[in-house]
This record gives structure tokens, sequence and C-alpha cells, in this order.
């Protein structure tokens, strides 16, 4: 069996990890092997750890694109939860991977900022944090994702997902 790139995209606090994390689950139910690249996760875990200026942005993501691809190569559907403002960095990760399905979290800005799960929005907005997509750095939502979130406790979303796998599998 094939690997897989579900890349859940969205806006800082829309509800990707969330999301992912129910992706996962109804993986794991339907006893399929999978992992989950949060890109907080895999941020934290890189010495040195990269910054948030584009070009350390695009770094990051040229990083996590190969990482995605690479484990997939292995069969597995690799869920990653990662902004990826740039349309640029979730097409290139679309041109490693063996197979790529593209998930969009379209919460609004208002709500991401009203939620703000990891204080970001408060950050930036106090001068601690800068070039936050969605807030004073662009985000580029898909143009043409192949599932459209709610946010992160969309259900609806969590079966197109599995639909999505279901419809690309290799046939035999």
């Amino acid at each position: 069996m094939s690997g897989v790139v579900i890349w859940v995209t969205g806006r800082p606090s829309a509800g990707k990890s969330t999301l992912a994390g129910r992706v996962r689950a109804a993986l794991d139910a339907r006893g399929r092997p999978s992992c989950v690249l949060d890109g907080d996760a895999v941020r934290a875990a890189m010495v040195p750890a990269p910054g948030y200026d584009e070009a350390a942005r695009a770094g990051f993501y040229a990083t996590l694109a190969r990482l995605a691809a690479l484990i997939a190569s292995q069969g597995l559907v690799v869920i990653v939860a990662a902004t990826a403002s740039r349309r640029a960095f979730r097409d290139e990760a679309r041109a490693l991977a063996p197979r790529f399905v593209e998930v969009f979290v379209d919460v609004p800005a208002s709500a991401c900022v009203a939620r703000d799960a990891k204080g970001l929005y408060a950050a930036e907005r106090e001068g601690r944090a800068h070039d936050l997509p969605g807030a004073d750095a662009i985000y580029e939502g898909p143009t043409r994702p192949d599932v459209v979130a709610s946010g992160g406790l969309d259900e609806a979303a969590v079966h197109a997902v599995l639909a999505q796998l279901d419809e690309s599998a290799p046939r035999a």
C-alpha cells in the first residue's frame, strides 16, 4: 500500500492539530498506519531551532515537506498539521509526496484571534511576536483544496479526508 501526505493547513489557531488528531484516530480505527507531524512539534525538535522570518520559514517548510515525503515513501499516511503560509510551500510538498491531499481548515481570522490557543495573536499585538501568518504576515489559503474543514472538530471533513484516501488508492 502506497503512502500519502495529508497536509492540513490554515491560519494559526484554526484547529489544524485537532483535525489531524481526529483523522489519525479514524485511520487507527481502520487499521491504517499513520503518523502526525505537527509543525510546532517538529520545529521544537530541530537543532538549531528555525526562526520565523521568511527565509527561515521557507527552509523549515522545505525540510518538513521532505520529511513527510520520506515517511510516506515507507507506506505510511503522514498527516502534517502546519500553517505553511505560502502556497509555494504546499506546492513543494505536493511535488515531493507519493500522493498528496490538501486540507484547508477554513476558519475566519477573527475566530482564530478569539481562540488564540497558543497566545500567538496576543504576543503579536503586544509586539513580542512578529511575522504571524494571518496577522502581520500573509497567509495564502489554498485555491483548490481537496477537503475544506470548518474547524478542528468538523466530522464531515474527517470523512471527506478518508474518502479522498479511498478514491486516490492505487487500483490493483
